[in-house]
């Protein structure tokens, strides 16, 4: 009876050294539970179909109906929907409602202008400015033609050198390809800063805050750029009807701006009561639904115009469809699916701040424990030379970025080596580079991961900064983007494909490589791993002086893409 014990104890040990799942076993991964080339195309066709895929639209509720029968189907449990409605701006794909006539002649237009205002299809009439950036004309009640600034010259600002070259990084595939750091890469080597740039000087709040009847905004790029071309940041409603021009396409308009000619402007557009929802599930881990539960955020964003813009959500969905196999009571931490849908609504994350399913639940910090963040998988990189756009032949510059850990970073290193992600850069932001200098901050939605920016000052801690301390009452708006997103301050990754081509609605399903997305995803499950099994005081942040970077840090948020 005593050896019969013995044994049977012997083979429960056995029976649980088994089931117990640690990173060590969890790795390498199962490669028939990763998602296949077949299966990637296939979802990503979802996506194809449904462009541009903006909140409120059939479009987006077609991708969003698709992602959560998935999930479903890949045992993610207890949905909801964080749901309110606002007014969204439509206006139709055909031209003919977006059109640009002047002195009687129509010009070819590139796009329109979101939420820029309407007009009916006879249109507003109005003489034309040219806009001088450097000596600003009076652009009331008429049509101001706006070019986009030039690139500056050296020494560039620190804010030109963190947000359109290269910076610093922790590690590289293929680094030889890529530019060299802080300089101006020229668009006929690759044009994902360039078109970055220009986007990001916001030309239609010039139309805005002059009372313009209407604004033309020309892009410093060729046609087959601009066509498609999705205002970013997309503005709160204005009332200044605004089109795009390629700068083919405006070289004459702007010469008749400069002679104050006549012109037509049409943006036959509506407004619909439209309804958001963030979309949040859970793929439960073996202490779900008790007090002991730990929860790892897998999150991004569902709205955009193009192909990768947004598709993150496939690749989360990647990540469930892997640890869907696993027994839940091997999965040490509950896999929480949290994705926003406020990109491309009007005025973006800050306007719609107080709608956040994450503000309205600020206890969600006891339970979460780690963040993956997926946006813009599987892109490739482009250049423009004599007018005209070609693939570069080399994979988008994408990061993987790590908060500031040992542990966390050579794991990242690692994952990237082992899934043949070229170009992949691994950046750490909060700390130096290898050469002393900043690292490409971190954008999109898996700034919720870290701690708040302005901790080091009076009343602020990791988290936020407060009215009133003593009762933390937050402060409404203080410089700190916790007060758009919140700040968790939590071990993650986040990869983030910086676009390029991919602004606009013609980068379709034909110019995305599904073998770099599996790639991104297999790297994200792998690292997922690495937040559901290891230990907490292990993959503890460390949180350091951020003067390094040389920069201000009170800005709204970083670079958001």
């Amino acid at each position: 009876m005593h050896t019969l014990t013995i044994k049977l104890s012997f083979l429960l040990l056995i029976l649980i050294s088994c089931s117990k799942q640690d990173v060590d076993s969890f790795l390498p991964l199962n490669e028939s539970w990763i998602v296949d080339k077949e299966e990637a195309i296939s979802w990503s066709m979802v996506k194809n179909n449904n462009l541009p895929t903006l909140t409120g639209t059939q479009e987006w509720f077609n991708y969003m109906n698709f992602l959560e029968k998935e999930f479903i189907e890949y045992g993610v449990v207890d949905l909801y929907k964080n749901t309110w409605e606002f007014d969204r701006w439509s206006i139709s794909e055909d031209p003919k409602n977006w059109m640009l006539t002047v002195e009687g002649k129509e010009v070819r237009v590139a796009y329109y202008g979101a939420y820029s205002g309407k007009t009916t299809l006879k249109g507003v009439s109005a003489e034309m400015v040219l806009y001088d950036h450097k000596n600003p004309p009076d652009i009331k009640d008429k049509i101001v033609v706006i070019p986009t600034k030039e690139h500056p010259d050296k020494p560039y600002s620190n804010n030109y050198l963190a947000n359109y070259t290269y910076n610093d990084y922790e590690y590289a595939i293929d680094g030889d390809t890529l530019p060299k750091p802080f300089e101006f890469v020229d668009p006929e080597v690759s044009f994902t800063f360039d078109i970055w740039y220009q986007l990001a000087q916001r030309l239609d709040q010039i139309a805005e805050d002059g009372e313009a009847a209407g604004a033309v905004i020309v892009y410093d790029m060729a046609f087959d750029r601009t066509k498609g071309l999705y205002t970013f940041p997309v503005p709160d409603y204005y009332e200044s009807p605004t089109l795009i021009l390629s700068r083919e396409d405006g070289k004459d308009v702007i010469e008749a701006a400069r002679n104050k000619k006549n012109a037509n402007i049409v943006l036959n557009s509506e407004i619909i009561k439209s309804e958001a929802y963030q979309l949040i599930g859970y793929l439960p881990g073996k202490n779900y639904g008790t007090d002991l539960d730990e929860q790892i955020i897998l999150t991004n964003h569902t709205d955009g115009p193009s192909i990768t813009q947004d598709n993150g959500a496939l690749g989360i969905l990647g990540i469930v469809k892997y640890f869907s196999n696993i027994p839940q009571e091997q999965r040490d931490r509950t896999l929480l699916i949290y994705l926003d849908c406020r990109h491309y609504m009007p005025g973006m994350e800050r306007t719609h701040k107080d709608k956040s399913w994450l503000k309205k639940n600020p206890e969600l910090r006891n339970k979460v424990v780690g963040l993956i963040q997926a946006e813009h998988l599987g892109e490739m990189d482009y250049k423009e030379v004599n007018g005209e756009v070609f693939s570069t032949g080399y994979t988008e510059q994408s990061y993987l970025w790590s908060r500031n850990n040992d542990y966390l970073i050579e794991s990242a290193k690692q994952a990237i080596d082992k899934y043949g992600w070229s170009r992949g850069l691994l950046s750490v932001p909060e700390r130096p580079g290898p050469s002393g200098d900043f690292q490409q901050v971190w954008w999109g939605v898996g700034v919720i991961a870290l701690a708040n920016e302005l901790r080091d000052k009076q009343n602020c801690d990791e988290y936020e900064c407060y009215e009133d301390a003593l009762n933390k009452i937050p402060i409404e708006w203080d410089g700190s983007s916790c007060e758009v997103w919140t700040c968790l301050n939590v071990p993650a990754f986040g990869q983030g494909g910086f676009l390029g081509y991919y602004w606009n609605k013609y980068a379709d399903i034909d110019k995305w490589n599904p073998d770099l997305f599996i790639s991104q995803t297999s790297t994200l499950i792998d690292l997922t791993g690495i937040l559901m099994y290891s230990d907490l005081e292990k993959m503890e942040p460390t949180l350091s002086d951020q003067s390094f970077r040389n920069a201000d840090m009170s800005t709204e948020s970083p670079i958001d893409m």
